[in-house]
């Protein structure tokens, strides 16, 4: 039979700790452990009631897969509660993986993203059932389908390595990788016959300048072209006649053709004129839509009053003012050729989403905030795969939380009239982070070092509420219990502790349920509480769960003392055991001489 000493050693210290033992803040109690369930079933509860078994007092409730958290029923979630308050266990919630950004496979689109938004709200307000005491902390993860949003990895030089950045047009939502060209033009007076160094910033705004003074000369070779035609219509005085007349009914030959060819000019006239005019209308209703230099909107404004006498339905129709039309674009292109900062029609998609989901969750949060109050439940914005998504980093996640607040505390100034410094600080209790050690690990795969996986730690320790275990070797997104691959946890959690967090930390190792529970291992719980050094005792000091194997106080050192194979073969209680052996199997004579059991 596997075993779980067979695959994990456990301690390496053979004595007791002496009394004056102090605990290393990495250390973890049992109290602040946690395991997470199964989330293939939507019969959480009885998830929940054969995992509380063991122990454990935080459970987290798995809604990973949105179908499954919507099959929970409602009677689940009330007696999740009420099981709980009996058994003096916290739950906790990991909520749906969903891409809160709007973004898919076609695009943006805002349909979606409020679509994920009212999921989100629903999954707040459905976690606060199964919440005691308020405040359950709610997981989700920061993005569940966009790309690494800035593809690098380091070289052998020990510097980074961009491979290019995603980037997204705003008004059609799609979105394109924007990869790195090499340029040797010479820049700033000097030419090394060497490829420039990519900056995608720099790459990003030589594409917008040129698709903007694209916009501009597609609209200014139409009016020329336009114009051209009017120059042989100068002796017309009338562009409307001549527009209606037939030229059959003159009979003079010369002078037909020559009508007729004024009737072209001003055909081919119209055509390009009225195509600019609509063009530059929708230019300049993008722009003036998306402007937000002051100097360069009081240009738009001052030409547009202008302009707005002149300017009537139809105009670009009416044969007797194509000279109105042209000047109008003319004096247009003029302003618009002169803004100190045009749009862009490409933008990174990294800010975009940022934007995009920091409102959905602002707009969750504050909604479940109208209805509970204080109590209402934390949202934790998780880590997802290094690698594998964006917003994986420590910089990313301190950035959308940041953001998140920030709009939250916008709406709850509007919503509850509140002032500026106390929907901040609701915010910033209502929104933090869930961090996975075993997520953050795999950047090592683009080059980094367990150095650069602490420094990560460090950064987002001031945010964190929440704590994800798993253990992984850097490459793949496996999770096993900790100290079974290479996670850096003591040093990660240490630096966690040193940010005053208080919060659970939670077991998620679906791997080891996989291969290994089912084969003897067990629960994932005690190797990872011998991981973390957890106390034995509520004292904070020795003995510890890492030295239980070493001296017999519940594991031998050869397996389990009370295997359940035991239990299969001797019966529950041990009644297949001969009388003289406290059993209720009757026999004459004792095993010991000789004589098999009867």
């Amino acid at each position: 039979m596997t075993t779980y000493e067979s695959v994990f050693p456990g301690s390496k210290y053979s004595t007791m700790l002496p009394s004056y033992y102090v605990a290393p803040i990495y250390q973890s109690r049992i109290s602040e452990i946690g395991m997470s369930v199964d989330p293939r079933t939507a019969n959480q509860l009885g998830e929940l009631n054969a995992k509380i078994n063991p122990g454990v007092k935080s459970i987290e409730v798995q809604g990973i897969t949105p179908a499954v958290w919507e099959s929970i029923p409602e009677q689940h979630l009330e007696e999740i509660r009420r099981l709980t308050k009996l058994t003096g266990v916290t739950t906790s919630l990991h909520g749906p993986m969903i891409e809160f950004s709007g973004i898919g496979e076609r695009g943006y689109q805002e349909e979606i993203r409020v679509g994920t938004e009212k999921q989100l709200e629903s999954t707040l307000l459905r976690a606060q059932k199964m919440s005691n005491e308020g405040n359950i902390s709610v997981t989700v993860h920061s993005t569940s389908a966009l790309p690494e949003l800035k593809p690098h990895y380091i070289g052998e030089d020990k510097k980074k390595v961009e491979e290019g950045v995603w980037i997204v047009n705003p008004e059609t939502g799609q979105f394109q990788l924007l990869r790195p060209r090499k340029s040797y033009f010479p820049d700033e007076g000097k030419f090394t016959g060497k490829a420039a160094p990519y900056n995608s910033e720099e790459e990003l705004r030589r594409i917008n300048d040129e698709l903007w003074t694209g916009s501009l000369q597609e609209i200014n070779r139409g009016v020329d072209i336009g114009s051209q035609p009017l120059r042989e219509l100068k002796q017309i005085s009338d562009y409307e006649q001549l527009q209606n007349m037939d030229p059959k009914s003159i009979h003079d030959e010369n002078e037909r053709q020559r009508y007729e060819e004024l009737q072209r000019a001003l055909t081919h006239s119209q055509l390009y004129l009225r195509g600019s005019f609509r063009q530059f209308r929708e230019l300049f209703n993008q722009t003036y839509n998306r402007i937000d230099n002051q100097g360069d909107k009081k240009k738009m404004d001052e030409f547009a009053k202008k302009i707005a006498p002149v300017i009537t339905h139809g105009i670009e129709k009416d044969p007797k003012r194509l000279e109105e039309v042209r000047d109008v674009i003319d004096r247009g292109l003029k302003v618009l050729n002169t803004l100190q900062d045009p749009p862009k029609q490409w933008q990174e998609l990294e800010r975009f989403a940022v934007d995009k989901i920091s409102q959905t969750f602002a707009n969750a949060t504050t909604a479940a905030y109208l209805k509970y109050g204080d109590k209402a439940p934390i949202l934790n914005v998780e880590n997802p795969p290094s690698g594998q998504h964006g917003l994986s980093s420590a910089d990313d996640l301190i950035n959308l939380i940041k953001e998140s607040r920030e709009k939250m505390a916008e709406n709850l100034v509007k919503a509850k009239n509140m002032s500026e410094s106390e929907a901040r600080a609701t915010a910033e209790k209502m929104i933090g982070a869930t961090w996975d050690v075993g997520h953050i690990n795999m950047m090592r795969k683009k080059g980094y070092t367990e150095k650069d996986v602490i420094a990560e730690t460090k950064k987002i320790a001031p945010f964190v509420n929440h704590v994800h275990l798993s253990d992984n070797f850097g490459l793949d997104h496996t999770e096993l219990p900790m100290g079974m691959g290479n996670v850096p946890f003591k040093p990660m959690i240490d630096e966690i502790k040193k940010a005053g967090f208080k919060g659970k930390e939670i077991i998620e190792a679906g791997n080891w349920w996989q291969f290994f529970a089912q084969q003897g291992g067990g629960t994932p719980f005690f190797p990872s509480i011998e991981a973390l050094d957890s106390p034995v005792y509520s004292m904070a000091y020795g003995p510890t769960w890492q030295q239980s194997g070493r001296f017999g106080m519940y594991y031998s050192g050869r397996g389990p003392i009370n295997p359940s194979i035991h239990h299969n073969i001797y019966g529950s209680n041990f009644v297949n055991l001969p009388a003289e052996l406290g059993g209720e199997i009757p026999g004459d004579r004792g095993r010991f001489a000789g004589t098999p059991n009867q």
